[in-house]
């Protein structure tokens, strides 16, 4: 027959069993009481982050004057603990960290769940079969930048996020992360934009263009840069910061379209307003456009992530 213990805080202590129906028979066994945050962390430093433990066992997170990468951050790769998989768990935080950092949890690469600023308290189930799940933390935002503060982040059974408690491990190492870049690769390149003589598009790595050139003419490149790729329903983010115009300049940068699989209303990105945006599976449609005239010579790296 099991007996319930529910611990006030964890560590190791005595429960003392009486008889009931032989008053003068008593036992003290030791037990030790576990965390509910089932999360595992440690030490990491990587992409200009350092991140280490405070006393109480939050995370201290500090990037000095560097610029930590949008959508790169760390990670920690722990055990799944038994008893958890497929049933409803919930990922939390307290704390603000400048930065707007995203925590969430992933398994085989795929995203079961996040938190970030402006939204907390999210459902999560790991799959069955699945034994390792991967902590990250990574910079979000529209701009790259310094990173300071602290986090406590929980893991726990159930559907109510509790006040936040210690994890009974906080010496684990982590490393390095970065969100897979969705952006569909665009086609058809070296193309020329505009006339006399006109900006000429190369793409000089994988996914990095170069636009060099100058017209005196519209460029008029908003059929000429397209592509396209499917998406499944999540929350997602085009970064642009990059950009030497901007992530506000209509100069420069990059409009999107989702179109449901359902048939539903169309959701759009473009400058000013690059999400997080919370969408359904669908087609993403995407353009870099240039609208300006005269001089230029920029390399740009479109990026696109599913953050939750």
């Amino acid at each position: 027959m099991g007996i319930p213990v529910t611990g006030v805080k964890p560590g190791n202590t005595t429960v003392t069993i009486n008889s009931k129906t032989s008053p003068n028979i008593s036992k003290k066994v030791p037990v030790t009481v576990k965390s509910r945050n089932l999360l595992a962390y440690g030490p990491a430093s990587a992409n200009a982050l350092t991140v280490t433990v405070a006393q109480d066992g939050s995370l201290d997170f500090d990037s000095g004057t560097e610029s930590v990468p949008l959508y790169k951050g760390v990670r920690w790769e722990l055990d799944v603990p038994e008893g958890i998989v497929g049933v409803p768990l919930i990922l939390s935080y307290t704390g603000d960290v400048p930065g707007t950092l995203v925590i969430g949890l992933y398994a085989n690469a795929n995203s079961l769940g996040g938190v970030y600023q402006g939204k907390n308290n999210t459902a999560i189930t790991i799959p069955k079969g699945t034994t390792r799940v991967e902590l990250r933390i990574s910079r979000g935002g529209v701009t790259a930048g310094s990173v300071s503060g602290n986090l406590k982040i929980q893991l726990e059974l159930g559907n109510t996020a509790h006040d936040w408690m210690r994890p009974d491990n906080t010496s684990l190492r982590g490393g390095g992360s970065e969100l897979a870049n969705l952006y569909p690769r665009v086609t058809g390149l070296p193309k020329t934009l505009g006339a006399n003589p006109g900006i000429t598009v190369t793409e000089t790595t994988p996914g990095t263009y170069r636009f060099k050139g100058s017209t005196k003419t519209a460029a008029d490149s908003w059929t000429d840069l397209q592509s396209s790729v499917h998406l499944d329903a999540g929350t997602y983010t085009i970064e642009a910061s990059d950009f030497p115009y901007g992530p506000n300049s209509w100069d420069l940068g990059i409009q999107a379209e989702l179109r449901p699989d359902d048939g539903g209303e169309s959701i759009k990105f473009a400058p000013r307003d690059y999400g997080p945006k919370t969408l359904p599976a669908g087609t993403f449609a995407t353009h870099i456009f240039v609208n300006t005239i005269g001089d230029m010579d920029a390399l740009i790296t479109p990026r696109l992530y599913k953050i939750d």
